[in-house]
């Protein structure tokens, strides 16, 4: 390699700093490897609480947030503590079930993860400021799925119209997070996604162990993580698929989170094939910003998981810096399926893949670019036309390569472009 890619290969690097939602190291016990299971019939855990929560009477008082719950499924370890943000660690476990707490400020912006701010004087959470983590409850499978399916039946609407009554709502989807996320990460994201989309169901996420360190070596553990847990979130998914009783199920995928969630939905193809299933399980899949050797992907996985969904939407962007340093850490020269522009990553065969390159849009500039899925209002707004169906042609997109692919509309505020006009925010 010549001095200059050197160079920028080494500055790359520094740049995985970020390559997720930022999460501090984890502390967590050890706990012991078993076989994946869901348990039924063991007592859970008590539920863990936040240590500061006010008084009964303090509650009472008209509260400036809304409380959104989030179902979720973790092979992650109990650590022993009661702290919401503490209640899960960084070791590999079993299958455990659960719903946890989050709250969102009703001056809630939409793609931001409110939290404290040193230079507006917040040195705590504030739920009525902040997307804050405020409790965490193991669940039974049993009483899981109970709770599920009220939440999806309780959020139907129907409404009589000249074309007879018109059913909205009874939803779900599953969130799935990438490299360098807590347990904690991963609940607020999911839960500010189902805020800003408004959506009408359940959010659910999967939490694997990821190390929650930013390090190459925590990226390679989490890797290999994202490996091992295919066969709990394989069981986990499917679950939700078959037992929710939700009239729609989607998949949502991030970085590194589209390792884990291709290979379940790969394993879930060969049993469809087995039972000759030709019936799709999920409705919309979506992959943001993939961190996936995009050959493999193309040649190896879709031509098996196209079958289990009605429709893949993949979003990718040129601007994303944190794939580039993935880019260099996996092999210079293997590019990334989330990696936009010139490297975008098409699929003539399939009408059912959407390729979205998102080069244009204004993404958070801390974030490196890579997590516009969800802190992009102009992505989010998209992706609740995507999961009510709208096709991409009739979207505000505008077409490429003969309708191989489509793009957003230039905002003329790229990452690149605020870096050199220095309009951080």
């Amino acid at each position: 390699m010549k001095a200059p890619q050197l160079l920028i290969s080494l500055a790359l690097l520094g740049l995985m700093l970020s390559g997720c939602d930022s999460a501090k190291d984890s502390k967590s016990e050890p706990d012991s490897a078993k076989p994946p299971r869901v348990s039924q019939t063991e007592t859970p855990p008590p539920e863990a609480e936040a240590p500061d929560a006010p008084p009964e009477k303090e509650r009472d008082k008209k509260e400036k947030h809304e409380t959104i719950r989030v179902f979720y499924g973790t092979d992650r370890n109990l650590t022993g503590s009661s702290k919401p943000k503490e209640f899960f660690g960084t070791k590999r476990s079993t299958l455990s079930l659960g719903f946890c707490d989050v709250s969102i400020p009703k001056d809630h912006q939409p793609g931001e993860l409110e939290s404290p701010s040193i230079w507006k004087l917040e040195f705590r959470e504030n739920p009525d400021k902040h997307v804050v983590l405020k409790s965490v409850t193991p669940s039974s499978g049993s009483h899981f799925l109970t709770e599920l399916r009220k939440t999806i039946e309780d959020s139907i609407e129907t409404e009589k119209t000249s074309d007879g009554i018109i059913r909205r709502g009874g939803e779900a989807f599953i969130f799935i997070h990438g490299f360098n996320n807590s347990f904690e990460d991963a609940a607020r994201r999911t839960a500010q996604i189902a805020y800003d989309l408004k959506f009408k169901g359940a959010p659910l996420m999967y939490s694997w162990p990821s190390q929650e360190s930013s390090s190459i070596w925590a990226y390679k553990e989490d890797s290999r993580t994202a490996q091992w847990c295919e066969e709990n979130v394989t069981l986990f998914v499917e679950a939700i698929a078959n037992e929710s009783g939700a009239r729609k199920i989607h998949l949502i995928a991030h970085s590194m989170g589209n390792r884990v969630l291709s290979r379940a939905l790969k394993n879930i193809s060969q049993k469809l094939e087995l039972t000759h299933q030709d019936q799709p399980l999920f409705n919309e899949v979506i992959l943001t910003a993939p961190d996936i050797d995009a050959q493999v992907f193309k040649d190896s996985i879709a031509p098996h998981i196209v079958q289990t969904a009605d429709r893949f939407t993949i979003y990718s962007s040129s601007e994303d810096l944190a794939l580039k340093a993935s880019r260099v850490v996996n092999s210079f020269w293997h590019q990334r399926l989330g990696e936009g522009g010139s490297y975008l990553t098409v699929f003539p065969k399939y009408k059912k893949i959407n390729v979205v390159d998102a080069s244009d849009i204004d993404t958070n500039l801390f974030a490196l670019g890579h997590s516009y899925h969800a802190d992009s209002p102009t992505v989010l707004s998209d992706v609740r036309l995507v999961f009510q169906g709208i096709p991409v042609n009739r979207r505000n997109l505008r077409s490429l390569l003969q309708d191989l692919a489509w793009k957003f509309q230039s905002s003329g505020n790229s990452l690149l472009g605020r870096a050199i006009r220095g309009t951080f925010r």
